[in-house]
């Protein structure tokens, strides 16, 4: 059935090591992050040339590299849309720069 099949293939997406592509710095970069109570996280990805970049879903994008930090100790009292700002701050001023 369509959910199991569903299911099967995200577990083989989620075990899977990911294949990092080499960047092209003359194209333009997506940056992906999130947050939790726990730590932030970000993915820095990039469309392969091959695509012409006509495709704009976000599934035909590649990773080129990813991050994750846990909190620091005052960090863990911020509200969620503050650690959701820290993790894109994070991840463009000192991770992907």
């Amino acid at each position: 059935d369509v959910e199991q099949s569903s299911f099967d293939q995200l577990k083989v997406a989620i075990t899977s090591p990911a294949v990092l592509i080499l960047p092209d710095p003359s194209q333009m970069y997506t940056i992906r992050t999130d947050a939790s109570r726990v730590g932030i996280g970000a993915v820095l990805l990039q469309q392969p040339t091959s695509n012409n970049n006509t495709d704009s879903n976000i599934s035909s994008y590649k990773p080129v590299a990813f991050a994750s930090r846990s909190l620091k100790s005052a960090e863990k009292n911020y509200s969620a849309i503050e650690l959701e700002a820290l993790a894109i701050w994070w991840s463009i001023t000192q991770k992907f720069r």
